[in-house]
């Protein structure tokens, strides 16, 4: 009986663990087919802004880009403007890439997150963010991730709060998160162990009647 309740306690906390291995991107790696260049040169953040409506773990950052080129990625918390992550991925002109996040951040419903693409093209020329102001849905993703709105400035660092905001369908940038939901606490697993052995033991004792 005690090996049998062991298994069924090592499979359960092993169900748990595994449930949160899968990645969900919020757009999903939709194509970018039918965006078109920026046109503004120079330290410009673009991203977008979102809601969750469940707890949520995220494990990466990432960017379509409309030119290769190092971008500044940063997951920042829109209603204190603090920085919640950032780390810099190396894009691909029209393709998504992803960096893992060196310590994944949960969020949390009840406040607004934002995701920004930042770069510095001053030097080129060239601006390295694509656009669309009528993208298809994909790009407007609601559910556990909810799409707001566009969030964008001019000239500002990749350590400054963008101010600037267009309404929805709108996507500059473009940005997304790499996310699970989020794995419970050590405290969480102790009690589900807690309780699956209690229960084991009173079954014991009924068995044993």
């Amino acid at each position: 009986m005690r090996k049998f309740m062991f298994a069924l306690l090592l499979a359960v906390l092993l169900g748990a663990v595994a449930s949160q291995a899968a990645i969900t991107y919020p757009i999903g790696q939709a194509s970018t087919v039918g965006f078109s260049n920026g046109a503004f040169a120079g330290q410009t953040p673009r991203g977008w802004d979102f809601m969750i409506n469940q707890p949520i773990t995220v494990y990466e950052l990432g960017v379509n880009a409309g030119d290769s080129i190092p971008i500044t990625l940063t997951l920042w918390d829109v209603t204190t403007q603090t920085i919640l992550a950032q780390t810099v991925e190396n894009s691909t002109a029209f393709a998504w890439e992803f960096a893992t996040l060196t310590t994944p951040v949960n969020l949390l419903p009840g406040d607004i997150y934002s995701v920004i693409g930042w770069a510095d093209t001053t030097g080129t020329g060239v601006p390295w963010y694509i656009f669309n102001n009528t993208p298809p849905a994909a790009f407007n993703p609601t559910g556990t991730v909810t799409y707001l709105n566009t969030r964008f400035d001019n000239n500002i660092g990749p350590n400054v709060f963008p101010l600037g905001t267009l309404a929805s369908p709108a996507q500059y940038g473009v940005t997304d998160i790499g996310y699970t939901p989020a794995i419970p606490e050590p405290g969480t697993f102790l009690l589900l162990g807690s309780g699956i052995l209690g229960f084991a033991s009173v079954l014991r004792r009924k068995l044993n009647l």
